[in-house]
Parts: C-alpha cells; structure tokens; sequence
C-alpha cells in the first residue's frame, strides 16, 4: 500500500485472514483444529457486571458423540452448546429426551455410570449427572486453563486434552469438587487423549504422538513421542498398537509395545482428513472430514486397507461404534446413525439434526433469522427469551452468511450460490420462491425498497432489483478496492466495509450505475458499517471508528475506540453501538461523545460472536458454534472497573507501537506472560515465575504483525489478540 513494510503486513494478513477466518470450506470462520485459532479466544477479562445473559438457542454443530454400553438406548452428543440425550432404542429414529445447557462449544463426552464429563472447550471439565435422562444436572466444574477437546476417564481421574496447555489431569473422586492434580506441556496442541494403565496417550497435532507416564498423576512426565506426518487429531489405543487419527495423511498405526521407543508400521492415507478414529476389532472406523466413514480393515496393521465408506452429506469429526452401530459427528449435518454389519457396505439408517454455524442475524417482532452457513436459514421464537424455540427452517444449497427481512420474504446471502429469497409468510414452513444472481461470494444484504444492495466478497456491491422476487434482476455493479463483507444504505448512498481497504462509499442514485465517491483506505482492515444522521460507525481489526460523513466524498474519523479490539458486525441505538467481536464476544460502546467513544460493557460469549441486531433494549448475538445469545445491557455505569478487580486488572495498551500489558496482583502468585505469532509460535517469554504483591507494567517490541498475548496468573489464564502496525 503506502510503503514496503505495510505491504509486507497487509500480505501476511491478508492470507491470514482471507485463507483461515473467511474462506469458504467446511470449517467455516474458525478451524476448531488450528493451533492458530486457539490462541486467537477469550480476552483478558470476564463479563462486565451490567451485561446479562437473559436467554439464548445454543444450538451448533455436533463434534462428539458417545453411546454407553451399559445404557445402548441412550447416546449423548454435542449440539453446540449443548449436551444433548437422545434415545436410540429405535436407531431410525433418534428421540430427544433432554437437553443442557453448557457455558461454551461441547468438544467431547464420556459417559461413565451415570456421570457425563464434558470438554467444554473455553469452560473446561462439566460434569453432569444424568440418572434421570430427562432431567440431567450439572453438579461439578473444573476450569483447564485453555480450550477443553478430549477427555477421557479411568477410575477416578479425568484427562483433559487442554490444546495449548497439554494434558491436564483432574481428581474427579469427588464429582461435585473435581480438582485439578496435575499437567504436563506436550510441546503442540493436545486434540486427543487415551489412557490404558500408567501411560496417557497424547494426539499432539502437529507435534504428533506424545506418550506420558502418570503413574504419580501429580507428576506426569513424557517418556516417548513418534512424529507422524500431518497433524494427529485423535487416537486410540488397543493392546501394543496406537492408532491415530492423522489428517490430511489418514490413519496412522503406531507400535508402542516399548513406549519410550514409538515407531511406525503401518498407514492408510487417501482417506480424507482424518478426525477421530474408534477401533474394534480388526476394523478401524474413521471419521474423515467430507469424505465421510471411511472402514479400514487392520488385521495385518503392516498393511492396512479401507475396504468400505459411507458419505455423511457433512463434516465427519467424531465416531463411536457400538454393535453394529455407528454414530458419525456429522458437524452441521448432526449425528448420522449407520449400519457396519457389513462393514465393507456401511449404510446410514437413521439421523439426527444438529444445529450449523451461526454467522448473521435479524430480529423482527419476537422471531429471530438467523443465517446458519450450511444449515441455511434457521427461525426461532423469542416470544419467552428465557426459553427461545425453533420453529422453522430452510435448507439453503449453499453456504448461509447473512439475512435481511422485509415483511414477509427473508433475503439470504448464500455464499458462492447467490441471493436467496425466502417467504416467511407462515414461519413454521418457509418456502424459496426467488433467486439473484451473484457471482461470487455472497456476504451480506441490505435491502430497501425493491433493491437488494449484496456485499460480494471478491468484486464489491451487486444491486438486484427484486420488486418482482419471483424474477429478480441484476441491476448494477461496482467494484471496490477490497473484500466487501458487510453493507449499509441511507437514501442513495451506500456503504461498504471493505476489509483490506477500509471502507467505501457508493453513490446508487441510479443503481444501474453505482459509482465509488470514496475509497477511505488510510485504515485498513474495516468490516462492520452503521450509519446513523451524518455519522458512521466502523468495526475494525483494532477497535471501533467513529467518522464525520456530512461530506461523504471527504469522511472524517473523529472518535475511536480500541478497548473492543477486533469487531465484525456493529448496530447502533440511541448512543450505544453494540459490537459482535469474533475474539470477545459483545461489546457496548457509548457514543454519547462520538469524539470520544467509551466501552461501557461487555458479555463474552462461548465462541466467537459474528452478528448482532438490537430490538427492544435486547442485543441478539449469533455466535458461531453455540447459537444465538440473547444479552441485555442495564446500564447503571460502566461496571468494567468493578470487574478488573476480579480478573486482577489485566489489560492490553497501546498496541500498535508495541505491546504493553498491565496487571496487579493482590498477593504473591506464579506469572507467566507470553507473546505468540499467528503460527502458535512463542516469540516471548516476558514473565515466568513467582512475583510478589504489586502493578505490573510490561513492554513488548515485536516486528508489524498480529500476535496472542498469553497471561497465567495463579490458576487463572487469560488470552488475547494484539496488532503491531507502525
């Protein structure tokens, strides 16, 4: 752009982003396997004291599925942010008998007696008690410090693959108290855990098999490792023979007869990307992203064969097999339930739906739309906020970004498939009955008059004339400089966040042909755009920008708020902006001086929050992988300051010239504060030991770039981003 530095900046985050946050594959907006996306959760603080949680729809993809086989007619699974309980008496026809609400993405669930433990992933160990199917209650809760993927227990403990924090060992005697007892750093990212005696066996990502003696849980300590190929996801393992789940190179069959010596044997690749694998037998199932179940026969494990595969129509990303069942994590198809009787000829006979991800919404009266990537169009009824249900949905062909409603008819942008008009006369049977042809990627709509105005990822602003829905017209294009991803229009003017390039302003007066009157790229990285009277409100990678548009051809920034970090989506009422931040979950500024915007509250959410719309004092936020949250902003002063006192203070200043992290401590406990890349690598240890009462002022000088400031204070651990761009 301006100078060879920002150039070099703009690429590492355009690939970045464009590549692992926007792009269009089955792990939409936030691989869940990607060291670098697990650094990027949470921040450094709680939820403010005058935002509440009134009510919310978890519901999200499924990742985990378990069947006890003390209890065959129950299987348990994960929707999002729910537990849910489903009889599989009849396996063509699973029936929901009960649901639970987790605070964060249910990752994986082992059942044993009539506990159910949980990897919650941002929450830790849940552990619930489910005697009464109908009626399970949550009676203990551990946190693990990171993100929650796999757990796995024996006897008394529980093990936690915990991602960056490796394997952490949970004293479970005592349900109601779990405590933890003991961890140990494997080096990677820990996605997967199997223990079999004194040895836990470590799915390390891209650092492979780790293999960890806990003889002495309180002191665990690695013994051997075997490098696989890819990045191991999961494992199990039976008699003297691991058996991982690898990825892009398949399944990986590992001897481990002398743990401190891990070798290769055997491998089956050109499978898929392998997720989860569940051996019985001499037959591996292995769930395997798109391509599905696939069966390999490991009789000779030398030489292993798939000798049988049944497509899911979704995500594979879990598998348990009981009998001759098995139940497949399908992601947003839900679980699929087939038959391996004839495991050269699996068949799917029963299925159960799942939840997808959520990326945009809108609200009108007490029904919310919510834009469900490949679940397409979901409808719920908000009448009770306290107990929101779905009452209708729509399977859209492609891959649902964005809603808008006018009346009657949904406008749905619908990834790489166009503009999907949807009548929602009767919002229990929604039916299509129009399309507009967009070219590209479709990622947001705004609709007014008989004009739909369409944000197109790679070109820019499409117009379709949609006063006939039934037949809609393409009217006018204009490209923009970037990767338009959100819109907004007031009278003829419409305007664009435009990524990469800022923001743009487009004068439509005659939508046949719009025309750009400014390209506002002194700032990059614009995504969010809301426009009230002469002043627009902008979302970027680093706060929220306040701009003066009396003269469109010449906005002007005068506010700024950067304690928001990175938003997506911004709605304004009255003096408030409400921010949908993807790494914070919801953030309210007040702009009663729009020259000097203040966060005056905050609600983190349990995954990452891409939309928001406001009705009625109710902020409605979609949150990728657990739903819709339903939060109310009281009020009644900032209630951040209160706050900072229960999370100890921590916080990021002045992050564009470097990094400065402050916090107190009111007594004497372990510190440790380390910077990392996008890559997951540490760039540095600034802290790493035992520090006594007292403020703490840290610097950081790193190179242009975005970085994941990691603090560990005592047995809390608080995370996140931060932009050095000079």
């Amino acid at each position: 752009m301006k100078h060879f530095i920002k150039i070099t900046f703009i690429l590492l985050v355009f690939f970045f982003v464009i590549t692992n946050v926007f792009a269009q594959t089955p792990m939409e907006r936030g691989e869940r396997f990607n060291p670098e996306f697990s650094t990027l959760s949470g921040k450094l603080r709680a939820d403010s004291l005058n935002c509440e949680l009134v009510g919310g729809w978890f519901s999200g993809p499924c990742y985990t599925a378990f069947v006890d086989s003390t209890k065959d007619t129950l299987a348990f699974i994960g929707d999002g942010g729910y537990l849910k309980i489903l009889s599989v008496s009849d396996p063509t026809s699973p029936v929901l008998l009960s649901k639970f609400r987790c605070p964060s993405v249910v990752e994986d669930i082992y059942v044993e007696d009539t506990l159910v433990y949980v990897a919650d992933f941002y929450e830790g160990l849940r552990i619930i008690n489910a005697a009464n199917p109908i009626n399970p209650v949550e009676i203990g809760f551990c946190d693990t410090r990171d993100e929650a993927v796999d757990v796995y227990v024996v006897d008394s403990l529980a093990y936690i693959a915990d991602q960056y924090r490796g394997l952490c060992i949970i004293n479970v005697k005592d349900p109601t108290n779990p405590e933890e007892i003991g961890f140990y750093d494997t080096g990677g990212y820990a996605y997967g855990v199997h223990v079999i005696d004194s040895l836990a066996y470590v799915a390390d990502g891209y650092s492979g098999l780790r293999i960890i003696n806990i003889s002495d849980p309180t002191n665990p300590y690695e013994i051997g490792l075997c490098d696989t190929l890819e990045k191991a996801n999961e494992i199990q393992v039976v008699d003297s023979l691991a058996y991982v789940a690898d990825d892009h190179s398949g399944l990986r069959i590992i001897n481990v007869s002398d743990p401190t010596n891990p070798e290769e044997i055997g491998r089956c690749d050109g499978i898929g990307r392998a997720y989860d694998v569940c051996v019985i037998d001499s037959l591996a199932y292995v769930a395997s992203e798109l391509a599905g179940l696939r069966v390999v026969n490991v009789a000779d494990p030398a030489n292993p064969e798939e000798i049988g595969f049944c497509d899911t129509d979704g995500f594979s990303s879990g598998v348990y097999v009981l009998d001759s069942l098995a139940y497949v994590a399908s992601h947003y198809n839900g679980v699929r339930i087939m038959n391996v009787s004839d495991p050269t000829d699996p068949a799917e006979i029963g299925l159960y739906y799942t939840g997808g991800r959520a990326n945009g919404v809108f609200v009108v009266d007490s029904l919310v739309y919510v834009a469900e990537g490949y679940s397409g169009l979901r409808i719920i009824d908000v009448a009770d906020h306290t107990n929101p249900e779905e009452v209708g949905s729509y399977d859209t062909p492609g891959y649902a970004n964005n809603v808008h409603v006018v009346d009657s008819l949904a406008y749905v942008v619908d990834g790489y498939v166009g503009l999907r008009i949807i009548n929602i006369s009767d919002p229990t049977s929604p039916e299509e009955i129009g399309y507009g042809f967009v070219p590209g990627e479709g990622y947001d709509v705004y609709v007014v008059d008989s004009f739909a105005y369409v944000a197109e990822n790679s070109e820019g602003l499409y117009i379709i004339n949609v006063s006939d829905p039934t037949n809609t017209t393409l009217t006018g294009i204009c490209t923009t400089g970037g990767l338009a991803n959100s819109v907004y229009v007031v009278d003829s003017l419409v305007y664009i966040g435009d990524d990469w390039e800022g923001f743009c302003i487009i004068n439509a007066a005659d939508p046949s042909n719009p025309t750009v009157i400014e390209q506002y790229d002194s700032i990059d990285y614009a995504y969010g755009v809301y426009v009230v009277d002469s002043l627009l409100y902008v979302s970027y990678l680093d706060g929220l920008r306040v701009f003066n548009v009396t003269d469109p051809t010449d906005p002007t920034e005068i506010g700024f708020c950067g304690e928001v970090g990175y938003g997506y989506d911004v709605y304004v009422v009255d003096d408030l902006v409400y921010i949908a931040c993807p790494y914070g979950g919801l953030s309210v500024v007040s702009v009663s001086d729009p020259t000097h915007p203040v966060e005056v509250g905050f609600y983190d959410t349990g995954d990452r929050a891409w939309g928001v719309h406001v009705l009625n004092s109710l902020a409605y936020v979609v949150d990728e992988n657990d739903g819709l949250y339903i939060i109310k902003y009281t009020g009644g002063g900032s209630g951040i300051e209160e706050n900072k006192i229960v999370v100890e203070g921590v916080s990021l200043l002045n992050v564009n010239s470097g990094i400065n992290i402050q916090f107190s401590l009111t007594e004497s406990k372990k510190v440790k504060v380390e910077i990392y890349n996008i890559l997951g690598q540490r760039m540095g240890k600034l802290m790493d030991g035992v520090s006594p009462t007292g403020m703490y002022n840290l610097k950081w000088n790193g190179n242009n770039g975005i970085y994941f400031v990691r603090v560990e204070i005592g047995d809390k651990v608080y995370r996140k981003k931060a932009i050095i761009l000079r």
